[in-house]
Formats: C-alpha cells, structure tokens, sequence
C-alpha cells in the first residue's frame, strides 16, 4: 500500500487546466472524479484507494491511501508517495485524525406493511429522537453537543470490530456538516439522468489504543464506515508521546 499526499503546485493558477478543474473541488462527486483520475492507467479496475479532502493555502490538499501509486498531470500536481505499512501493536497508543460518515440504521414498516430500512445520520436521528421525547427547549443539548455525544459512540463502536478503542474525554468530534450533490445512475439501471445523494460528515481526532492490529491495520487500508468512494473513512496515525 501506499500513503501520498496530493497538493496543486504553486503556479498553478497561470495553467489553463487549473481552471477547468478548480469547479470540482466543491462537489463531492466531482471530487471523486478527480481522484479517479490520478490512477487513469487502469480505467477498469475497482476502487482500490481512500481519500480525504483537506486544504493547504487556500488550495485544495489530499492524502490518498491507495494499492498503487497516484499519478499526475506535473503541470498542476505535486505528489508525495511512500510505502505504508503500519506497524502496530495491542496496547499501543495513538494520536488518530478521522473524517467519517456516521450513520445508524432504522428499521420501520412501508405502506404495505413490509419491513423498510432507512439510513441516518447519527445527528439527524438523535435530534428526531429528541422531537418524539417532547424534550422542553430550554433543556434541549446544543448541535455540537449532540454531535460529540453521538460521534463518539458511533466511533466507539466501529472500534469494536476494527482493532482500537477510545475513551471518553480523548476524543473530539467537530466539523458536522451535511452535503448534496448530483450522481450519474449506474450503467445498469433502468432509470436516466442523475440522483441526488445525501452526505453528512463528523472530523474526529484524538488518541486510540490498539487492540487488534491485525483488524486495526485493514481498517486503515480499507476505510471506517460509508461513502468511502466521497472522501469518507481514511483515518491518518501518529504514535502517540
């Protein structure tokens, strides 16, 4: 595997190129056509990497995980890329940055009387919990309560299954924010054009233990929780001092 960070070149802004591309970066799923596009050598394999959008001087920068090494147009990309093979062990301690989609699964009845799943946002369905509770507004928890409360249970147990644990008071979840955008319908649908698709985000960082890490090091390779192919589920590491 490999970890590579991604970042446009500083004279980037004289290259045509950069204009045509600079409307993606707002639009998740233009996003993800971009990253694609850094491993066009093989239009036909599958997914094999992870990525998360951050920002560096007011330029667009990304950290990919990927089976293969990214490449680029030089004109407009710097790109660093290093083997990545962790090296872990029970008990280690470390400083951890995540961006997930946390969610929750419902189950209720459609009209028909037939069991229905729904997908939620942990924040969503916290807050329609609430409603249904009849909870006096004033005693009402803030947004960003809700979302270190429920973030952090969402991510306490993903931890259960993919080698870590966390505690209380060592994570911090911030940066809730929910996102639209339009996707193509897949080849072998019967319906045309495009559906809208709906993304809510937490940034968790803090310190984990390693429990397994075996289990720890495939979550890194392969992303914690949904909409890993939209800039969801890559979990940077440092040893913790």
């Amino acid at each position: 595997m490999y970890l590579s960070k991604a970042n446009l070149k500083p004279d980037v802004v004289t290259n045509k190129e950069f204009w045509k591309l600079s409307k993606d970066f707002g639009d998740s799923y233009r996003v993800h056509r971009v990253i694609w596009s850094l491993f066009a050598s093989n239009p036909d394999k599958q997914r094999d990497f992870l990525y998360r959008q951050d920002e560096k001087n007011g330029f667009p920068l990304f950290y990919i995980v990927s089976e293969q090494e990214p490449e680029a147009n030089a004109d407009l990309w710097h790109i660093e890329s290093k083997e990545y093979r962790p090296l872990l062990s029970t008990g280690q301690r470390l400083v951890f940055s995540l961006r997930a989609n946390p969610i929750v699964t419902r189950w209720d009845e459609d009209k028909n009387g037939k069991p229905h799943q729904h997908r939620h946002d942990v924040v969503m369905d916290a807050k329609t919990r609430m409603e249904k509770e009849i909870i006096p507004k004033n005693k009402k928890p803030q947004v960003p309560e809700i979302v270190q409360k429920e973030g952090f249970e969402w991510l306490r147990k993903k931890g259960d299954n993919n080698g870590f644990e966390v505690e209380e008071g060592q994570v911090i979840a911030t940066g809730y924010r929910c996102s639209r955008f339009f996707k193509p319908k897949e080849k072998n649908s019967e319906a045309k054009g495009k559906h809208s698709v709906n993304i809510s985000t937490i940034d968790f960082s803090g310190i984990l233990t390693v429990t397994d890490p075996e289990s720890l090091t495939n979550a890194l390779y392969k992303g914690i929780g949904p909409a890993k192919s939209f800039g969801c589920g890559l979990m940077l590491i440092r040893p913790a001092r």
